[in-house]
């Protein structure tokens, strides 16, 4: 089979300081002030933000029936052992279960102290309040990864699950305040390219949290956050999505028909992003229940199915989505994603394409699947089954290779 992809370039490298703290911009000439460089080049793990008390302000404050959300404004004095302190005004909106909602609670709470986060909270940070501080820098920074031109465009966006991981994501606001105005949610005939940076903290409040300090710093995201870049042409949408540590990126691209609705996919995998933060992906979870109202799918036994999984692509809305049979997406197509996953867990890269017929419906009846392993140290085909023509229907098989058998498949190969 033969796949041609395009590529993004990769993520921005971190800011550079010249010895006055100062960033030099890439927006223009103008110099940003930041952290002082001590306190950038202090481990992170030793750099305490830490909300003056008597600095808080509470505005806007609306309870609802489960949440309570408010503003506030306030002052975060950020200190390292040995050095002074440096003094940040700070902004955000936070939105926290009601039971959570107590005066001091509520205080208490901000974006930059993880410690400080209960769990099911949500905090938006909007880069525009936080011009002339010593957090532009590092927002100027983020802007640029996320392909902004302004820091007024730039959110954080945070949300403490609930078990404990913490959420960070980054983008234009847009893709957070509209997600399906051009979005990642949007139908696909209406898309807009955009990038997004997620990272997802286990442990945000102990062994993660200087990754999320040193950011915060330098604008430097930890190395397990996720970039996605989506790019539209036309009838063609193009998303890769990157790991941003070791720069391994897996590229799709889904090609529409007339009526906007996805009808093939092109994929190339090198690695796994993973499924573990689709339960907080509010994003995704709204286009998927927007599209299974689009396509009158509620009593059908129909999922909203994937034709490339989120556990490698980490979502991309009604663009990857299509009705599929419950009991063939479950057990057969997840049997052959699971066998991809395996191949990657090996080293190996997948060559994947995947078409739907016919084109022009909304369900379709079939699914058709090619795909290649190729060993990367030597460009060998491991492995190249024929061509897979699935039922979108109940009581099929799918053979799925073992990952015990595939040692020796590579060995052959090479």
């Amino acid at each position: 089979m033969s796949l041609e992809t395009s590529r993004f370039p990769p993520p921005l490298p971190p800011p550079v300081f010249d010895g006055l703290g100062t960033l030099a911009s890439r927006f223009g000439a103008t110099q940003v002030t930041g952290f002082d460089p001590a306190l950038r080049d202090a481990d992170p793990a030793d750099v305490d933000f830490a909300l003056d008390p008597a600095s808080v302000r509470i505005t806007g404050e609306n309870t609802q029936q489960w949440n309570t959300t408010y503003s506030v404004s306030g002052e975060v004095q950020v200190s390292a052992p040995g050095l002074d302190a440096q003094v940040v005004p700070v902004r955000y909106e936070v939105t926290l279960r009601n039971e959570q909602a107590t005066p001091a609670q509520m205080r208490a709470i901000h974006p930059f102290d993880p410690a400080t986060i209960p769990d099911r909270t949500r905090i938006e940070v909007q880069g525009r309040d936080y011009a002339g501080t010593p957090l532009e820098a590092s927002f100027r920074a983020l802007a640029g990864a996320n392909g902004l031109d302004a820091i007024d465009d730039l959110r954080l966006s945070l949300e403490m699950t609930a078990d404990g991981t913490l959420r960070v994501m980054t983008g234009a606001n847009r893709l957070f305040d509209a997600p399906r105005d051009g979005g990642p949610a949007s139908l696909p005939a209406g898309r807009e390219d955009f990038i997004r940076h997620t990272t997802l903290l286990d442990d945000p409040r102990g062994a993660d949290r200087a990754a999320y300090t040193r950011m915060l710093l330098d604008g430097t995201v930890p190395d397990d956050t996720v970039r996605i870049a989506e790019d539209v042409e036309g009838r063609a949408i193009t998303g890769v999505v990157t790991e941003a540590g070791s720069g391994e990126a897996n590229t799709v691209t889904w090609t529409l028909d007339a009526s906007g609705r996805p009808v093939s996919a092109d994929a190339v995998l090198t690695w796994e992003p993973g499924s573990g933060g689709r339960d907080s992906d509010r994003i995704e979870a709204n286009a998927q229940s927007r599209f299974r109202s689009d396509n009158a799918m509620q009593g059908t036994g129909d999922d909203v199915g994937h034709m490339i999984a989120y556990r490698f692509v980490n979502g991309h809305g009604p663009v990857n989505m299509f009705p599929q049979q419950s009991q063939f997406n479950q057990r057969i197509y997840a049997g052959m994603e699971q066998e991809w996953s395996d191949w990657l867990a090996e080293g190996m890269e997948v060559r994947i394409e995947v078409a739907l017929a016919p084109t022009d419906v909304r369900r379709p009846d079939q699914v058709r699947v090619d795909y290649a392993v190729i060993d990367p140290a030597n460009g060998r085909v491991v492995y190249d089954p024929v061509l897979i023509v699935f039922e979108n229907e109940a009581g099929q098989v799918f053979d799925r290779i073992a990952r015990n058998d595939m040692d020796d498949m590579i060995e052959g190969a090479s």
